[in-house]
């Protein structure tokens, strides 16, 4: 019997272009880069802000008459902090507050101290950081100031969010903490 050099030759040469030519489309089909679309309206690089910043989380909330819900005061590039006056402005008879709680911002080994108070269509909220042996003040950040629960009464249309003239923050020698925007939100009723 007789071997064929040519034949394998030619063979292996065909088994050798069809590697490359699947290595090729591999390498130039496959490693386009992806492209991803960054427009979640709830990202705060979205919100044109100015930080560091003060807002609503989320901005817009859609929501049904008589149920409950929620809204975040979040706190962006905020610089170290150790007390806050968070005054929200909105349309007074359009929801019912339940209540307040402090978010992750104001926390270390002790649980912030909060006060909330109502007065007509504004609500005064005063966080303060408890210091340890460590600290007197947070780390600043962006995270969640305080979480507003809220009722929603029977009437149906959209009601705004703002923050009051009395707003500010206090670092732990109660000088000033710079917020430069202070971000809108707004609550859709619907049926």
């Amino acid at each position: 019997m007789k071997i064929n050099f040519k034949l394998i030759l030619y063979f292996n040469i065909m088994i050798l272009f069809k590697l490359l030519f699947i290595g090729f489309l591999t390498i130039f089909v496959s490693c386009e880069d992806a492209v991803y679309k960054f427009d979640n309206s709830n990202d705060p690089l979205n919100m044109n802000l100015d930080p560091p910043a003060l807002f609503f989380h989320p901005s817009e909330i859609e929501t049904f008459i008589n149920t409950s819900d929620s809204v975040e005061i979040y706190g962006f590039r905020l610089d170290s902090t150790a007390a806050a006056h968070i005054e929200i402005v909105y349309e007074y008879g359009s929801i019912d507050i339940d209540s307040i709680s402090p978010g992750p911002f104001f926390t270390n080994t002790n649980e912030p101290i909060e006060i909330m108070i109502m007065e007509g269509n504004k609500i005064q909220i005063y966080i303060f950081y408890l210091p340890n042996m460590e600290s007197d003040q947070n780390i600043g950040g962006t995270w969640p100031l305080a979480k507003i629960y809220f009722s929603t009464r029977g009437i149906a249309g959209t009601y705004g969010l703002d923050f009051g003239p009395n707003t500010k923050l206090r670092d732990a020698k109660n000088s000033s903490v710079r917020i430069n925007t202070f971000g809108r939100g707004s609550i859709n009723v619907v049926q």
